[in-house]
C-alpha cells in the first residue's frame, strides 16, 4: 500500500500528465486529484475518459503554442 501511495505522490507523468498539471496549476494535493480521478474513471468511465482525453489534448495544444 506504500508504494501505491508512493507512486501516486510522485510528480512524473502517469498516463497524459492531466492530474499533475491541473494540481500544480491549482495548487491541489497530487495524491488526492488522482484519487478523484479514479475514483471518476471508476464510477463512470465512458465519460471521464472522455473528458480526461480532452483536456489533454487541450493541454498540450496549449503548451506546446508558447
Amino acid at each position: 500500500m506504500n508504494r501505491l501511495i508512493s507512486r501516486l505522490q510522485d510528480e512524473a507523468r502517469i498516463v497524459c500528465g492531466v492530474s499533475a498539471n491541473l494540481a500544480k496549476q491549482y495548487g491541489w494535493s497530487l495524491l488526492w486529484t488522482r484519487v478523484v480521478t479514479i475514483g471518476l474513471v471508476v464510477t463512470n468511465p465512458s465519460i471521464s475518459l472522455a473528458a480526461y482525453f480532452i483536456v489533454a489534448v487541450v493541454m498540450s495544444q496549449k503548451t506546446s503554442r508558447f
